[in-house]
């Protein structure tokens, strides 16, 4: 009798349970020992993050880290010298009250954000300033909590994560450490980013709007954010963010007069500009400024170089914006939020290293689509993984000044990011032609 064609013996071992059980264990063994290297290495950056502010925490009870400034300007709001904010003299005045030991600069730390930002810290000066700034962390501590309950609302397959290690995931990112360091107001920009996003993702313009313009305090990123957004968005986008932003300058105004208000630009764009005067130098930018005009050679070159940088980002910006008939998905329009959110960090005149914790947002989309075996999910991926190589940027920073670097694989994440929305949008097109999501131009 002839043999069947099953009767070989690789149809008998798929025919057998045990050989299914056996790689059923593999499998899950292997995914177990990938989770425990995942967790071994967050676990070992977030014990370098704590180390580095245990050691540095006598400077920081000083008055050497960023938070100095917001609780320089709150006390001259609640002293009444709100004219003089922008007073190099008056700022000095009252920061030697409470950081007369800093020795790592000659004047004050300037106060550059807009006034209205101040208020928000206006309760915190009522504490001495070590409290203060244990306090604002904490809150950040809080904010990072309420950003990780927000998308694990717009994101599904982060459900799978309960919120609490999601925040220590986000420990373990260098940015965000930077912002506990310093004590900046990053992680709360992120949190209106993430509410503008919740927003977008249920096409409720107005709000997403009005929510970005609550980010006004750092317009140097929400401005190219908020103009690839219009872009895509339109009439009621445009609405809630003039809303927003013009509630808050009129509140900026009423605050430090209109002298306060004339003096501001050319304040803001000298410390900026000049590194004699608190500016940081290109080459600590994680920007495509940075990128570009942080080496030696460029200082040869300084007007075309700046023209070059001006090209290379009107470049992005319009690259990014015609991703708009590219969103016709609830997923290819989070990969969009997210190529625009990079967009604007690499555009960003000053974007510094705990601004980057705005990537906190496109890693939660790429993790989205990972946990869904996404094709494709991958490849947007890579180009992260080394933001969380704290040790590599502790490196950089200290002995070659080199973060400026940091843009070289954020340009990597972005033509990743754009590669894979056009990708997922032809084949959206071929399968089934749709409406363009965003639809009030």
């Amino acid at each position: 009798m002839q043999a069947s064609g099953l009767d070989t013996p690789y149809a008998s071992e798929l025919e057998s349970p045990t050989v299914l059980i056996t790689e059923q264990n593999s499998g899950v063994k292997l995914r177990l020992r990938q989770k425990a290297l995942i967790w071994l290495f967050v676990g070992c950056m977030i014990a370098v993050h704590g180390l580095f502010l245990w050691r540095v925490r006598e400077r920081i009870a000083r008055g050497d880290p960023d938070f100095t400034v917001f609780y320089t300007a709150a006390r001259m709001l609640r002293e009444g010298e709100g004219a003089q904010l922008y007073s190099s003299r008056a700022q000095l005045a009252a920061q030697s009250e409470f950081a007369r030991n800093a020795d790592i600069r000659r004047g004050p730390l300037p106060y550059i954000h807009p006034p209205f930002e101040a208020l928000l810290f206006l309760p915190l000066t009522y504490l001495p300033y070590p409290r203060a700034f244990a306090t604002w962390n904490l809150i950040n501590l809080a904010i990072l909590g309420g950003v990780a309950i927000l998308l694990r609302r717009s994101l599904p397959s982060l459900q799978v994560f309960p919120v609490w290690q999601m925040v220590l995931f986000s420990l373990a990112f260098f940015p965000i450490f930077a912002n506990f360091h310093q004590g900046q107001d990053a992680i709360l920009l992120l949190l209106v980013v993430t509410l503008s996003f919740r927003a977008f993702d249920r096409e409720a313009d107005f709000l997403a709007g009005c929510w970005l313009g609550a980010g006004i305090f750092k317009y140097h990123l929400i401005l190219p954010l908020a103009l690839i957004l219009i872009f895509w968005r339109g009439k009621r986008f445009i609405l809630g963010f003039a809303s927003v932003s013009t509630a808050a300058l009129l509140i900026s105004l009423a605050l430090v007069g209109w002298n306060g208000a004339l003096q501001y630009p050319l304040y803001a764009w000298r410390v900026v500009s000049e590194p004699a005067f608190g500016g940081i130098p290109p080459r600590q930018l994680s920007s495509l400024y940075g990128l570009l005009t942080g080496w030696d050679f460029s200082q040869k070159f300084t007007l075309a170089m700046q023209i070059v940088v001006a090209i290379c980002s009107i470049v992005l910006l319009m690259i990014v914006s015609r991703l708009r008939s590219c969103g016709q998905s609830r997923q290819t329009s989070s990969l969009c939020v997210s190529a625009a959110t990079i967009t604007a960090l690499l555009v960003g005149y000053s974007t510094n290293t705990y601004d980057l914790s705005l990537l906190v947002l496109p890693l939660a989309v790429v993790a989205n689509c990972l946990l869904a075996n996404a094709p494709g999910a991958r490849s947007l991926l890579w180009p992260a993984i080394p933001l969380f190589a704290t040790p590599l940027w502790f490196f950089l920073s200290t002995h070659w000044e080199r973060i400026n670097l940091m843009a070289l694989f954020m340009l990597w994440w972005l033509f990743a990011l754009v590669a894979e929305i056009r990708r997922i949008s032809q084949l959206n097109e071929v399968a089934s032609p749709r409406l363009p999501f965003i639809t009030n131009a």
